[in-house]
C-alpha cells in the first residue's frame, strides 16, 4: 500500500491510499472469509462453505463495500502509528473517495477523512477577537420601576367620562363576529388602548359606539359599548415609595439595589453572548468538521426535541410548518446548522477542557453542592449519589471552560454604528 497524509483542512486530515491489484485481490479474499462466517449456504455450517459458493451469495456491491472499508481501515492503521497524539483522533474515520474494478482485482485507490481533536489552549482562544456588548442597565432599571409603580397602583370606579389613563371594562361586536366578547383595557395605552382612544374618550358607561380600528395590521369594525371605567391612582415615585416597596429609606437606596441586581443580570447576558461569539468565531476558524453520521444524528436528536415540544403545545411538525409558512427542506437546513453549531460548541469545550486541565476535585464539588443544593434538587439530581457528583463536577467544568474562554479572548469595543443598531 502507498500512502500520503498531506491534505489537512481545520481538523481534519484526508489519507490518500493506494492498494496494488495483489493488495485488492488480498482484501476480496478477507471480505469473503468475513462474510462466511455470518452468511448460511444450504448444505454447510456457518464457516464452513467454499468461499466460492460464499461469492454467489454475496451481491458484487456488499462485497465491494466490504473491501473499501477493510482498505479504508489499514489506512487510518498506518495513519495512526505515525501519530505522537493518537488519543486525539475522535470519531470513525470517514470514506471520502474511491475507485476500484467492477472484479475487485485491480488497483484500489481510495481517500479517507480523520478527524482531531483541536487544540484550543489560552494562547489560541487570547488569538480571537469578539465584539464587546456594553452594559447600559438604565432601561431595566425603568422597567422595574414601571413594574412597582403599577403593582402599588389602586384603581376606583369613575362616574365621569372615560379618559387617556383610565382603566376600562368593554363589550366588543365586530361586524364578523357571531358573539360578542368582554375585556379590560387601559385607555391610551398599548396597541389595543391607543387603538381604541378616540372612540373610548370621553365616553359614559352604557354609551355604545360603532368603531373602525387597525389592530397588528388588519382592519376590524363593529361596535364597542363601555360597561364601566375606572380612574387610576399612581402612588409618586419617590422615597415614600421607596419604602413602601421594601427595606429602604431613600429613592436613591431602592435605585442602586435595583442597578446593582440588573448590572449582575447584564454581565451574565454579556459572558454569554461573548462565549457565543467566541465559539463561533473559534469554529470557523479552526474549520472544524464532523463526520456525516454524526450531523445526520445530532440533526434527528434536535428535530426530535422539536417534535415533542410541538406535541407538547398541541402541534404537528405538518402544522407547525404550515403556520409559519416553511418548507421542510428549509426547517432541515436550519435545524442542522443548528445543530451543527451545537457540536462545535462542545467540542471546543473539550478541547480547551483537555487542553488546560481544567478540572474539578472533591473539594471543588463538595463547595458546588452546598451552595446550589436547593437547584440541583429542583433539577432532580440527588447530589449524595455518584452520578451527581459527577453531575455537579461536569457544571463545574463547563463554567470553568467557558469563563476561562470569555477571560481570554481580545475583545474590542463596537463601532458606533453597531451601538445605534442595538
Amino acid at each position: 500500500m502507498e500512502y500520503t497524509a498531506a491534505t489537512k483542512i481545520g481538523n481534519t486530515t484526508v489519507i490518500s491510499a493506494t492498494f496494488a491489484p495483489e493488495e485488492t485481490i488480498a482484501l476480496r479474499q478477507q471480505a469473503l472469509e468475513a462474510k462466511a462466517c455470518s452468511l448460511r449456504v444450504p448444505g454447510f455450517r456457518p464457516g464452513k462453505a467454499p468461499l466460492g459458493m460464499v461469492a454467489a451469495y454475496v451481491s458484487n456491491q456488499d462485497l465491494k463495500d466490504e473491501v473499501i472499508q477493510k482498505a479504508a481501515s489499514q489506512a487510518y492503521l498506518a495513519f495512526l502509528k505515525e501519530q505522537s497524539n493518537a488519543d486525539a483522533l475522535i470519531f470513525e474515520p470517514e470514506i471520502v473517495d474511491s475507485t476500484v474494478g467492477e472484479e475487485l482485482n485491480d488497483e484500489l485507490k481510495l481517500q479517507v477523512r480523520v478527524f482531531e481533536l483541536p487544540t484550543t489552549d489560552r494562547a489560541f482562544w487570547k488569538s480571537i477577537e469578539v465584539e464587546d456588548e456594553p452594559v447600559d442597565v438604565t432601561k431595566s432599571v425603568e422597567r422595574r420601576i414601571s413594574a412597582l409603580v403599577e403593582a402599588l397602583t389602586e384603581t376606583s370606579p369613575k362616574n365621569g367620562p372615560a379618559a387617556t389613563g383610565d382603566t376600562t371594562s368593554v363589550t366588543i361586536k365586530t361586524d364578523k363576529a357571531t358573539n360578542p366578547y368582554h375585556t379590560e383595557l387601559t385607555v391610551g395605552e398599548g396597541e389595543v388602548g391607543k387603538a381604541y382612544e378616540p372612540y373610548l374618550s370621553g365616553m359614559m358607561p352604557g354609551e355604545t359606539k360603532h368603531f373602525s380600528v387597525q389592530l397588528s395590521g388588519s382592519p376590524m369594525e363593529g361596535d364597542i359599548t363601555l360597561e364601566s371605567v375606572a380612574e387610576k391612582h399612581i402612588p409618586p415615585v419617590d422615597d415614600d415609595f421607596a419604602r413602601s416597596v421594601g427595606a429602604f429609606e431613600t429613592l436613591e437606596e431602592l435605585r442602586k439595589r435595583l442597578e446593582d441586581d440588573e448590572r449582575l443580570k447584564a454581565e451574565e447576558a454579556r459572558k454569554d453572548a461573548l462565549f457565543t461569539r467566541a465559539v463561533d468565531t473559534a469554529a470557523e476558524k479552526l474549520a472544524i468538521g464532523f463526520p456525516g453520521y454524526v450531523r445526520r444524528d445530532a440533526t434527528e436528536q434536535r428535530l426530535g426535541e422539536i417534535k415533542e415540544s410541538l406535541a407538547r403545545n398541541g402541534l404537528s411538525l405538518n402544522e407547525y410548518l404550515k403556520y409559519n409558512n416553511i418548507a421542510l427542506e428549509q426547517l432541515m437546513k436550519d435545524v442542522e446548522a443548528d445543530a451543527v453549531k451545537a457540536l462545535q460548541r462542545d467540542l471546543l469545550m473539550e478541547a480547551t477542557e483537555r487542553a488546560c486541565q481544567i478540572a474539578a476535585d472533591a473539594a471543588a464539588i463538595d463547595e458546588y453542592i452546598g451552595e446550589h443544593a436547593e437547584e440541583l434538587t429542583k433539577a432532580g439530581i440527588d447530589a449524595s449519589t455518584e452520578a451527581g457528583r459527577k453531575t455537579a463536577g461536569n457544571v463545574i467544568v463547563w463554567e470553568k471552560t467557558r469563563d476561562l474562554i470569555v477571560d481570554s479572548v481580545a475583545v474590542k469595543v463596537p463601532t458606533k454604528s453597531t451601538q445605534e443598531e442595538s
